[in-house]
């Protein structure tokens, strides 16, 4: 294991390394980058300083969250046919690439990560807390303070030993250091990643390093949840509720961010009601094919009378 401490001024600065190949070892031209952590703990701050760093961190979308959707819904559904195909299509696309997902540990062990070309695991720590009070008020009924706390304990817990069975180099950061220290967090990633930025790609990570961030805020505190899933055989499909889950949502589709067209999201399927979302009726369908769209349109969805896009916006019609 490798700290990171400033001798000049024996400060703590919140990094240790684990698996780092010893000094002349030769540089892999290929590499995946991922970045993890237990949810809310920093992990959208971590990819926004990755891909100003020059990794492709996916297709984010340049939302708050920063979360490529594919890897998204490939992870949460252990859908393994569906991330083999997308690895092997990142590789051919990049020598080096990454992405960003909360909470790893519940959906891949420790031997999958051998699925990733040369992986790299970054892994952000942060005050459990700050983690708890960010759950209490982001999701008002959960248990209680005593419950998330032990809830994030518990997370923890299990992701480090993803990070210790792993076999792959692995660097863990203090969410907070990072804040007090970004120009040394950023010297120590861009060292751990085996990467020589730009002086433009320094001043946009330093950029990235911020504590809450007003779009981020906005998405969390929102009283809305919902997805834009995709397009399938013509309609943009996805759900969305409320803060009355007995009330149907209105939702509006947006082409090039311009609103065109509004539906109720009152339809139920099986997924939501198995998931616990309200009775499951809380999908919406809108028909592409009666809009007369011009080619590669840019498609979103939001709630009506909201600013923030369904996570999983924009998509492009057709494809």
């Amino acid at each position: 294991m490798t700290s990171y401490l400033d001798p000049r001024q024996h400060l703590n600065q919140g990094a240790l390394a684990l698996r780092i190949p010893p000094p002349g070892t030769p540089i892999p031209p290929t590499s995946t980058v991922i970045a993890t952590g237990v949810g809310r703990s920093g992990t959208s701050m971590m990819a926004k300083v990755l891909e100003a760093l020059g990794i492709p961190m996916g297709n984010t979308y340049d939302l708050a969250v920063h979360e490529d959707h594919d890897f998204l819904q490939a992870l949460l559904h252990f859908d393994f046919h569906r991330l083999a195909t997308l690895i092997h299509t990142r590789n051919a696309a990049h020598p080096r690439w990454g992405f960003k997902f909360p909470s790893l540990q519940n959906h891949l062990l420790p031997p999958q990560l051998a699925k990733f070309r040369n992986p790299h695991l970054i892994v952000v720590m942060r005050d459990p807390v700050a983690i708890s009070t960010r759950s209490l008020i982001s999701s008002p009924k959960n248990a209680g303070p005593l419950a998330a706390l032990n809830n994030v304990a518990r997370q923890t817990y299990d992701l480090l030993n993803l990070v210790e069975y792993a076999e792959c180099p692995a660097l863990l950061l203090s969410y907070e250091k990072c804040l007090a220290f970004p120009e040394t967090t950023i010297r120590v990633i861009a060292s751990f990643c085996r990467l020589t930025p730009l002086p433009a790609q320094l001043e946009a990570a330093r950029q990235a390093i911020q504590p809450n961030n007003p779009s981020y805020i906005e998405l969390f505190h929102t009283l809305y949840r919902g997805h834009f899933d995709g397009i399938t055989d013509g309609h943009a499909c996805g759900w969305c509720t409320g803060p009355d889950i007995t009330t149907p949502v209105t939702v509006e589709l947006l082409a090039n961010q311009t609103p065109i067209a509004t539906t109720t999201a009152n339809l139920f399927r099986q997924d939501l009601l198995d998931a616990a979302i309200g009775n499951g009726a809380h999908a919406f369908r809108f028909n592409l094919t009666e809009l007369s769209l011009p080619p590669q349109t840019t498609l979103a969805i939001r709630v009506q009378g909201e600013r923030p896009l369904l996570p999983g916006s924009p998509k492009t019609w057709p494809k």
